[in-house]
């Protein structure tokens, strides 16, 4: 398993790192760590979460988030039931 530490990731040279945190992904996208947090939680995008209870993203995963905000915009997907087309 990768090491997800904050600034581990970083490489020198100045290259951007794999991993980011929640707080990073919700800025990218305009939105509340929360709704990242809570996209996560119900799987519509792929996040470790850490030892300590922290969600951690790949950055190549923030184009599937821009999708994803792009079917919800304001960051609450529709009930599973309702996804299924069900009441």
């Amino acid at each position: 398993m990768a090491d997800v530490r904050r600034g581990s990731a970083s490489l020198a040279g100045g290259q951007q790192k794999d991993w980011m945190t929640s707080g990073e992904v919700a800025r990218a996208l305009n939105m509340t760590r929360a709704a990242i947090r809570r996209w996560a939680r119900e799987g519509l995008v792929d996040a470790i979460k850490t030892p300590g209870g922290q969600y951690r993203f790949r950055r190549e995963a923030l184009a599937k988030l821009t999708d994803v905000k792009r079917l919800h915009p304001n960051g609450a997907p529709a009930p599973a039931a309702a996804r299924r087309g069900r009441s």
